[in-house]
């Protein structure tokens, strides 16, 4: 389907009382009802919390469960060299299920603390066990009792941060603040009392990401302003700097966090989650949802310091970085400059420091509404397209775009518009290898390089370069499959399983019915 400005497109989704309500909001909601299952790779109950257990170098898991819930991260891992290696299960069967599982976990907390001597387990219930009702607690506290195991023991059951997603890492790390790190330093303890490291914060990153990738460039301007880093999580984390998280000022986190929140109740440690789109609510420029690139990290940086009152100091310190860095890349996307890249999905993130960093133009800009379509009414589609068109035009681009194309009509406009790069995930990118055009991996940049500082518009040049230097290849191997003609990711089989669990997922979580500024779930 083609899109024009002049010409609104028409979704059959719910309205609310004809009122023009803003994407923002109910996009949010959207998330909040994705069932489980929707989750599971970023990540979900199990594998979430095993994540957390794995990056605390002296902790060891412990899955309350069958075999199967300790063996199924091993065949289907994060990473290939990644598959969980430790995995402790108290392996349920028919028997426990019946007459209660609460004796295997106490012997399997004794075990895995003989075997691995750990400072820190982390109990993770299953499905098994949640249902049969197992007194977690109790039988922690009674292990604990009789003194066979020296160590700090916690339990996740998924339950403690309700639809906070994703569930399992959020889950594991309230658990260890509400039962580990209160319970260490005293419950009703004065927070006045705890050695605070003053004018100090707590850099929290996804583990998955790889802190000391992700927070370097950020620890570094943070100190130049005389913020000083209490802790670094999680990146070689141990127990023992889990219990000094609060003697920070602040904790920064990726994006919101029920743990986050729980240290501010209890330690008062403030937080400031840097993808926090509930701060910019109240406006309608697209440029604020993005802290990225050398204005985006301006911004966030700027806000943490003065978070922590410190304006003065930084204004100085994000001059000069920020300076030098456009100094640097000026030099590097020599060549770049006007170069044509197609989008997908929209202008933003790696997308947007493309145009506003890179001096690229938008040639194409493609969008996937179908997932959105009985979520987000017409009129709020709409407008994000309008937002994304208008953002590409700011920076000069005056892009076609393609709403809900097939592959054919992609690669039609890709051609005419001489598209020089298309911005795609890997797995998609053999439909345009095999055509001759070169693609530019933005999930590989997401993981690996994109984070807040004013080094990351300058490797993105160094990396587009490279991929417009890649020789074109059309013969790629996935090609030779058959691909559904919309969802042109999917092979036709995969295709008909997504609207099958798209149907049951609608039942299990409800549809979604607007009310003025407000969905609610019927």
């Amino acid at each position: 389907m083609m899109y024009e400005q002049e010409q609104k497109m028409e979704i059959g989704s719910k309205k609310g009382n004809g009122k023009n309500v803003g994407f923002l909001r109910p996009l949010i909601s959207a998330y909040s009802t994705l069932p489980l299952h929707g989750i599971t790779a970023i990540p979900g109950k199990i594998s979430g919390a095993l994540m957390v257990a794995n990056s605390i170098e002296d902790a060891v898991p412990l899955i309350h469960g069958p075999i199967g819930c300790a063996f199924q991260r091993k065949i289907n891992p994060f990473r290939p060299y990644l598959p969980f290696y430790e995995t402790p299960c108290t392996d349920m069967n028919d028997l426990e299920v019946v007459y209660g599982g609460e004796d295997k976990l106490s012997l399997g907390i004794k075990e895995t603390y003989e075997k691995y001597h750990p400072n820190l387990i982390v109990v993770i219930t299953t499905c098994a066990s949640d249902l049969i009702g197992d007194d977690f607690k109790s039988v922690i506290e009674e292990t604990k009792a009789k003194g066979d195991v020296d160590c700090d023991i916690v339990y996740a059951t998924g339950d403690f941060v309700g639809k906070t997603k994703p569930v399992g890492y959020q889950d594991a790390l309230y658990a260890i603040v509400d039962q580990m790190l209160c319970n260490g330093i005293g419950i009703g303890q004065e927070k006045e009392e705890i050695d605070k490291n003053e004018n100090s914060v707590n850099l929290i990153t996804f583990p998955i990401h790889g802190a000391g990738l992700k927070v370097a460039e950020m620890a570094s301007v943070l100190s130049e302003m005389g913020i000083k880093i209490n802790k670094i999580c999680f990146n070689h984390t141990t127990v023992k700097d889990l219990y000094e998280l609060p003697k920070a000022d602040l904790t920064i986190t990726d994006y919101p966090m029920a743990w986050a929140r729980l240290m501010k109740e209890r330690f008062g440690v403030d937080h400031y989650e840097i993808l926090a789109f509930d701060r910019y609510k109240e406006t309608r420029d697209p440029e604020l949802f993005s802290p990225y690139g050398i204005e985006g990290s301006t911004r966030i940086f700027m806000e943490i310091a003065q978070q922590l009152g410190k304006e003065g100091e930084a204004e100085e310190v994000i001059a000069r970085r920020k300076e030098n860095a456009i100094e640097r890349l000026s030099k590097v996307k020599k060549g770049l400059e006007d170069k044509k890249v197609a989008c997908m999905g929209g202008i933003h993130g790696i997308g947007m420091s493309m145009l506003s960093d890179v001096g690229m133009k938008a040639s194409v800009i493609i969008y996937k509404t179908q997932a959105l379509e009985s979520r987000l009414t017409s009129d709020a589609i709409n407008e994000m397209l309008d937002i994304n068109v208008g953002l590409a035009r700011k920076y000069g681009s005056d892009p076609e775009v393609l709403v809900n194309p097939t592959i054919e009509e992609e690669i039609k406009a890709i051609k005419k518009t001489g598209t020089d790069l298309v911005l795609s995930m890997g797995a998609s990118a053999h439909k345009y290898n095999k055509e001759g055009i070169r693609t530019f991996d933005s999930m590989r940049f997401t993981l690996h390089h994109q984070r807040i500082g004013f080094g990351t518009p300058i490797e993105l040049a160094i990396l587009l370069k490279e991929a417009l230097k890649k020789p074109q290849r059309r013969n790629p191997l996935l090609s030779m499959l058959e691909y559904d003609s919309y969802r042109n990711n999917l092979i036709p089989e995969w295709a008909v399983l997504a609207d099958m669990f798209a149907t049951i997922r609608e039942g299990a979580t409800g549809d979604m019915v607007m009310s003025e500024n407000v969905y609610t779930t019927t």
